[in-house]
C-alpha cells in the first residue's frame, strides 16, 4: 500500500510541475501591458551620488535613481581619484550623458531610467 501511495504522489507531483511550467500559458497572456518609450534620448548634466555594489550601478540625482551605463568606465577612473578602492563604491560625482526613454533597465528591470555616461564634469 505504501508503494502505491508513493507512485500516485510521484505521478501527481510530476503532472503538477509540468502544468506549472507550460510556456504557452505565459506567452498568451493578454493582460500584460508593455512599457512604451515616452521620450527620446536627451543629453544632460547630472550631479548626484554614484553607488556600485552587487547588481547595483546607479546614480541618484534630484530624487530620481538612474541605472548607469558607463561604456568607457569613466566612473571607475573617477573613483580612483577620490581614493575608493575595491569593488564597492559610493561617492558624489557629476556626469554628462544621455538619458534613455522610460523603460526597464538594470538587473531584473529594476530601474525606470538610464543614463549613458559620456564624460565626467567638474
Amino acid at each position: 500500500m505504501t508503494k502505491f501511495r508513493l507512485i500516485i504522489l510521484g505521478f501527481a507531483s510530476t503532472v503538477f510541475i509540468i502544468t506549472g511550467c507550460d510556456e504557452t500559458q505565459a506567452s498568451n497572456n493578454k493582460n500584460v501591458k508593455e512599457l512604451t518609450p515616452t521620450s527620446v534620448q536627451k543629453e544632460v548634466q547630472l550631479r548626484g551620488d554614484f553607488k556600485r555594489s552587487f547588481e547595483v550601478y546607479e546614480l541618484a540625482s534630484n530624487d530620481i535613481t538612474y541605472y548607469v551605463s558607463d561604456p568607457k568606465q569613466l566612473l571607475m577612473k573617477d573613483s580612483k581619484s577620490v581614493n575608493q578602492k575595491g569593488y564597492y563604491k559610493y561617492f558624489e560625482t557629476c556626469v554628462v550623458g544621455k538619458i534613455s526613454s522610460i523603460g526597464k533597465y538594470g538587473p531584473l528591470g529594476k530601474y525606470q531610467n538610464q543614463i549613458t555616461v559620456r564624460e565626467i564634469c567638474v
